[in-house]
């Protein structure tokens, strides 16, 4: 079966990774259109529910697989490896049938518990996917340990394509029900008709959820038994002795991993739900009505975190494409070889998010007016909040790295305390009426910012690695600034010159928004390289590096910086 690198797995998740969240931008305006901010913050209230229980049953799973199977591959014990898989598989199925059965027959008493009780179809609806993701988890897991990133990054693809079609179409469809049910009511006021029809929306959005899940685990199953062979092959050629233990010691060592990582994961989830109420109640504390509160809880959810979380999706596949390697380097006690490994994450993601940060700030309303052009309400959210995807990042790797060395339960510790920090801060603030949704951002900060601090201090006393912050930041900071500069001056000067030609405002704010990020990532890019952040070797780790080394040659001024 196919190995890679890190960095090639880093690669071909992150091409997924950006696919997927382009792909789950482009269709969220549109079911916007269907639902309006109103039904939106129904959906997410819904979903919030559905991500909880996921993390429930399925998030530790798949982090301790690719933990113990890169760990046992490593020391070349490809049977053991086999038989955790067949028994983590087990675990897992029978983990999603329980959580899908419970979630439809608690649906109500948890839309209760949230303080709405109209996300109970949405979260009814969400209910059968939990048995498809379940399995789909552990054969992602599988695949990762075995750093073979091809199958999760085509999986996660088919995923989102599925639920892009599908989410739309049921949500136009239950929203035309919900508008008959509302005639058959005799309801006539328009309002109270969009409400009713935004329940049965916001439920119907939800069935795209359970169709892409099912499609990509067949996908995965498929995938796996092509490879079954090569893989009963290995086991046949290498030596069984040493890889002798019983199904509970293999059970055992898969919950020692999986149980910290999934009551962190829950904790953070369970600290989002008390979010979602606390948001809700403290802004008609502030003075909002219910519907106010719902619509600004359904900007903050979708126009802010939708867009902000598409250069995470770098993070996220930094984060599962080094899992594997640090544990590798660990497990052979190679400390030489982690602490390369370690330095090139933080530089690797650092090179990506700070100017992702600046470019959304500078970006913010053009991005929002494209993307929603029906309510462009969220842009100030999304400029005042973009640099904490800087923070979001650096503790994804972190929490990566910790989990690799073994020290499974020291970033939940950490995230703990932060979420606690971020609730203190979002109970003061969003009261405030001046501040309102804006105050969910700063408590956001607060908790990554202790985090981020907290996991570097752990990575360098349990590793020794030391790394210069200045170092890895001045230079991308740095040359963002520059860029941002030149984005919004290229934006704003063709914007002027578009205004004789093109007469549609969103088109021409398309194509000037197009042109200006065009060409702060070639700044960015060249200034870079220029400023010695970017050498030949990064250059070739990139999809098809080695034409865009070619090309970036034939440019004079640049040249001989990759030649030094």
């Amino acid at each position: 079966m196919e190995k890679q690198s890190s960095s090639k797995g880093f690669t071909i998740l992150s091409a997924a990774s950006i696919i997927t969240k382009l792909l789950g931008v482009l269709y969220v305006p549109i079911y916007t259109l269907i639902l309006g901010n109103y039904g939106n913050g129904i959906y997410e209230q819904g979903f919030k529910i559905y991500q909880l229980v996921f993390v429930i049953a399925n998030t530790g799973m798949p982090i301790a697989l690719s933990k113990i199977i890169s760990e046992q591959l490593a020391s070349e014990k490809y049977l053991l490896s086999y038989r955790t898989l067949r028994i983590s598989t087990v675990m897992l199925t029978v983990a999603g049938l329980v959580t899908s059965v419970s979630m439809a027959l608690l649906a109500m008493p948890l839309a209760n518990m949230m303080y709405s009780p109209e996300a109970y179809l949405t979260i009814l609806a969400l209910s059968p996917a939990m048995i498809f993701t379940a399995i789909g988890c552990i054969y992602r897991g599988y695949f990762q340990g075995r750093s073979n990133m091809v199958p999760t990054s085509i999986s996660q693809i088919i995923e989102q394509a599925v639920n892009c079609a599908l989410t739309i179409l049921f949500a136009w469809v239950m929203y035309k029900y919900g508008v008959n049910v509302a005639a058959v009511k005799g309801i006539t006021d328009q309002e109270e008709i969009f409400k009713v029809a935004a329940v049965y929306a916001a439920a119907g959005a939800t069935i795209g959820t359970t169709a892409g899940a099912m499609a990509s685990t067949l996908y995965l199953l498929r995938t796996y038994h092509k490879n079954r062979n090569d893989i009963l092959k290995e086991i046949k050629l290498t030596e069984v002795s040493g890889q002798r233990a019983s199904n509970k010691e293999i059970v055992k060592k898969i919950l020692s991993y999986a149980i910290p990582v999934t009551l962190g994961s829950v904790l953070i989830y369970a600290t989002q739900i008390i979010d979602v109420m606390n948001i809700k109640t403290r802004l008609m504390t502030a003075g909002f009505t219910d519907f106010e509160a719902t619509s600004m809880y359904g900007i903050l959810s979708t126009q802010y975190n939708k867009v902000l979380f598409i250069p995470v999706a770098f993070a996220t596949a930094l984060q599962t494409a080094i899992l594997p390697s640090i544990s590798a380097a660990h497990a052979l006690n190679d400390r030489a070889l982690l602490h390369r490994r370690i330095y090139r994450s933080f530089k690797t993601i650092l090179m990506i998010v700070v100017p992702a940060a600046i470019g959304i700030a500078v970006m913010a309303k053009p991005i929002i007016n494209i993307l929603f052009p029906r309510y462009p309400d969220g842009w100030d959210l999304l400029m005042i909040g973009s640099w904490t995807l800087v923070l979001i990042s650096l503790v994804s790797i972190q929490t990566s790295i910790l989990q690799g060395i073994g020290k499974v339960y020291v970033p939940t510790i950490h995230m703990i305390i932060g979420l606690v920090l971020k609730l203190i801060v979002n109970y003061t603030l969003i009261a405030v009426k001046p501040i309102n949704i804006k105050g969910a951002i700063i408590g956001n900060a607060v908790c990554y910012i202790f985090a981020a601090f907290m996991n570097y201090r752990a990575i360098k006393r349990h590793t020794g690695v030391r790394l210069s912050v200045k170092r890895l930041f001045n230079r991308p900071l740095s040359v963002s600034v520059i860029m941002g500069l030149i984005v919004y001056l290229v934006y704003h000067g063709s914007t002027l010159m578009a205004g004789w030609l093109i007469k549609s405002l969103f088109i021409q704010n398309l194509i000037c928004s197009c042109f200006a990020i065009a060409a702060g990532m070639l700044v960015y890019y060249l200034l870079m390289i220029m400023a010695k952040g970017l050498t030949a070797d990064d250059i070739r780790s990139f999809p098809m590096g080695g034409r865009i080394l070619d090309f970036t040659a034939r440019v004079p001024i640049v040249d001989r910086y990759l030649k030094l």
